[in-house]
């Protein structure tokens, strides 16, 4: 079974796109527009991949991982940015959160990203 997926992205034809991908593959998904959002969807959703952009309004991605380290979940999701600001300063930013991985969202096609997801999920469950 593929891992239920929340897709933080406040641009909506992004989110859609992806959402949509994710979704025709087999990943359970939900959808957040910003991280104020998204928080209320990993209370309701219990997602098991987080994939965040860092730069929204009402609350942004580093926001985000401050307040969802804060929850001290039992089992918290694993988190990949996947935003296009990629600093290095904003790398080494989320390190401390435990983010899993960073994408650059300009680098990943809605296929790229699901196939990646889908061969990392199935490396981890083997």
């Amino acid at each position: 079974m593929l891992p239920r997926v929340l897709l933080i992205e406040d641009d909506d034809a992004i989110r859609e796109v992806y959402a949509l991908k994710l979704e025709l593959a087999g990943f359970p998904v939900a959808v957040a527009e910003n991280g104020a959002a998204g928080l209320d969807q990993v209370n309701r959703f219990s997602p098991e991949i987080v994939l965040l952009d860092l730069m929204m309004p009402v609350m942004g991605g580093l926001e985000f991982l401050q307040r969802l380290k804060a929850t001290a979940l039992e089992q918290p999701p694993t988190v990949i940015i996947f935003s296009n600001l990629s600093t290095a300063d904003t790398l080494d930013s989320t390190k401390k959160f435990g983010v899993s991985d960073y994408w650059v969202k300009s680098s990943y096609t809605p296929e790229r990203l699901t196939e990646e997801l889908a061969k990392r999920w199935h490396t981890r469950a083997a």
